[in-house]
């Protein structure tokens, strides 16, 4: 008996740490974090001389903390400005685990597509938060693109895109 009422006191406690790891402060102003990388990918430029070399795009990454609620929907809100060669993304509603230690991505341009894989470090926590993500993308060359962006290798918002 006192057996069986310590191991429900103990599931109990489980339960209630589980429920208050879940719940999130809502911060005001929701701190932003930044990652600046780059990345080569695989098509190849070619130079005057017909020798050709991988391209490198410089990104970055930034987030805010998880908004209190989640906002217009589930589906992430994406929107996209191309200047001076370089393409910038908007990312609003992107849904995290709400346990998230850092985002990061992966990223593939070729002369049709970019694919941005935007991937988490989290905790193991049985809930949701959305976030907001600005990204950026140097030496995109000016032409119509499959824009794919994907979370945790699940397509998320897929669109062409024209950068002019």
């Amino acid at each position: 008996m006192k057996r069986t009422f310590i191991i429900s006191l103990l599931v109990a406690a489980m339960g209630v740490i589980a429920f208050v790891s879940c719940e999130k402060e809502d911060t005001t102003g929701n701190p932003t974090n930044t990652i600046v990388a780059s990345q080569t990918t695989e098509t190849p430029a070619t130079n005057p001389q017909g020798e050709t070399t991988p391209v490198t795009h410089n990104t970055t990454l930034s987030y805010s903390g998880c908004h209190s609620g989640q906002r217009d929907g589930y589906d992430p809100i994406v929107s996209t400005n191309y200047e001076n060669g370089i393409l910038s993304l908007t990312i609003e509603n992107f849904r995290v685990n709400c346990a998230m230690d850092s985002i990061f991505s992966e990223l593939t341009v070729d002369n049709q597509t970019i694919d941005l894989n935007l991937k988490e470090n989290s905790y193991a926590a049985n809930c949701v938060c959305p976030v907001d993500v600005n990204y950026s993308i140097d030496n995109i060359k000016a032409g119509t693109y499959e824009l794919i962006v994907r979370h945790a290798d699940i397509i998320k918002y897929q669109e062409e895109i024209t950068c002019e």
